[in-house]
């Protein structure tokens, strides 16, 4: 009994300090549960007594074994003290994740999945909600999603004062029609104590994550947690920008944005994805500047708008090409390619003809089409003195991989291929190191009887 009564005070304590640590954090656990217990009457503690005692008479070893399993199962989830408060905080709030029925609390992330079902249990007016209504076609729905599961996380911890949910408006129609939508993605702000329609407010910001973030903050005083994400873009300002842009060896492009620009803000996610793309690429920067703080510099470049986009090429000769093409990922990649004389794909990786050399792929041609080992000798040495005389690594490969058929057999250009396919498939290696194998692949492409050598238009 001694054992039990132990048991029991430390598990009062261990709730105690629990409460305790979520006041301290500004938390209001122990005020959900004061007006969960006022709520309670005669009839319904009697239920919930009658239902305990029936559970702990149905109790088996193999049942304390399933709970005992379930609980540390929930453990690896806790990486902190305040993941447990930010659970407890949940509970106490109602808010708890079910199956996919109608009625269920359904969470993809730390967005609320709402449906016909479930609506007016989440959006009950306790809590203010931003609600996103969408339709899985739509293409900027697909664009949005991304940002605004990272919205979700960024209040998570704070998920019993404010919710973060989407609604797909194409499937429940009556709901979106409820409150006026009409074309996706639609963003309504649920002020607290709002349920219908009439008080709900028009979300007309910038769809990006910070503009999404910043308005909730606003309207609730709650602060995001936003994750820090590396930026493979240079950001330039009056002290570096002439060392960057102006360097001779350097292909730059600039993006000249303002702060509080919405064409900027749309921008920026795809603007990212194009300097990560480039990132391996030593010759050519992706690269913005706050004109609007660094209007000197703005006022030098005839910046008169925002966003405006200008490429400084390499050279002694710095003067800027205006960039009129599509503001897309593709388009920006396009026009860097043929700039800087690279061959990126969209996502970062590398075309087939990227590391190939016109002279060398005529010889690797020849090699694999000469029968005799001594003409093949032959070609093997032109190979080398061609690669000595261009210096570059690339070069050498087609000279080592003669070397490799003439030991190994013309087998060796299959399974080399095969080999170095799976290592770039396997997210094993390093994107410098899958550019490298990429490169090799397509240099093992030259060594085919149908094959035809890259020209320098292509490249």
């Amino acid at each position: 009994m001694a054992v039990f009564r132990t048991l029991f005070a430390l598990l009062v304590l261990l709730n105690a300090a629990f409460l305790g640590y979520d006041h301290y954090k500004g938390g209001d656990i122990a005020l959900n549960l004061v007006e969960q217990a006022k709520q309670l009457d005669v009839p319904t503690v009697q239920l919930h007594l009658q239902n305990t005692w029936t559970e702990i008479k149905s109790t088996t070893p193999e049942k304390i074994v399933g709970h005992v399993n379930a609980a540390f199962d929930s453990l690896k989830e806790f990486n902190s003290p305040m993941d447990v408060v930010h659970h407890l905080r949940a509970k106490a709030a109602g808010i708890v994740t079910g199956s996919s029925d109608g009625g269920a609390i359904q969470m993809e992330g730390n967005v609320f999945v709402l449906t016909n079902g479930n609506f007016n249990k989440v959006i009950d007016g306790q809590r203010p909600a931003l609600v996103e209504f969408y339709a899985p076609w739509c293409g900027h729905c697909k664009k949005l999603a991304p940002v605004y599961e990272e919205l979700g996380d960024a209040f998570a911890n704070v998920q019993d004062q404010v919710i973060v949910a989407k609604l797909n408006a194409d499937e429940h129609r009556d709901l979106g029609g409820q409150f006026g939508v009409q074309g996706f993605p639609t963003l309504k702000w649920f002020p607290k104590g709002v349920t219908t329609s009439e008080g709900v407010e028009d979300y007309r910001g910038g769809r990006d994550l910070e503009s999404l973030a910043k308005f909730i903050q606003e309207k609730t005083g709650l602060r995001p947690r936003i994750k820090s994400h590396k930026s493979d873009v240079v950001v330039l300002d009056t002290k570096n920008f002439d060392t960057i842009v102006k360097d001779p060896k350097q292909n730059v492009l600039v993006e000249f944005y303002a702060p509080w620009c919405g064409h900027c803000k749309n921008l920026a996610p795809i603007y990212e994805k194009v300097a990560t793309a480039f990132a391996n690429e030593p010759n050519c920067k992706v690269a913005k500047i706050d004109a609007d703080s660094e209007r000197d510099i703005g006022t030098q470049y005839d910046i008169s708008g925002f966003p405006t986009i200008k490429f400084f090429p390499a050279g002694d000769e710095k003067d800027a090409i205006l960039y009129e093409g599509q503001r897309s990922e593709a388009g920006f990649i396009e026009f860097l390619n043929k700039q800087c004389g690279t061959h990126r794909l969209v996502g970062g990786s590398l075309d087939d003809k990227a590391g190939r050399i016109p002279e060398l792929d005529k010889l690797a041609i020849q090699f694999v089409s000469t029968s005799d080992k001594e003409g093949r000798e032959k070609i093997k040495a032109d190979t080398e003195s061609a690669a000595k005389e261009l210096g570059t690594r690339n070069a050498k490969f087609y000279a080592v991989f003669m070397k490799k058929i003439l030991e190994n057999g013309d087998a060796f250009v299959k399974t080399e291929s095969a080999r170095v396919d799976r290592i770039i498939k396997s997210n094993t290696v390093t994107l410098n190191k899958v550019d490298d194998f990429t490169i090799r692949r397509n240099i093992l492409g030259a060594f085919d009887k149908k094959a035809k050598p890259v020209t320098k238009d292509e490249l």
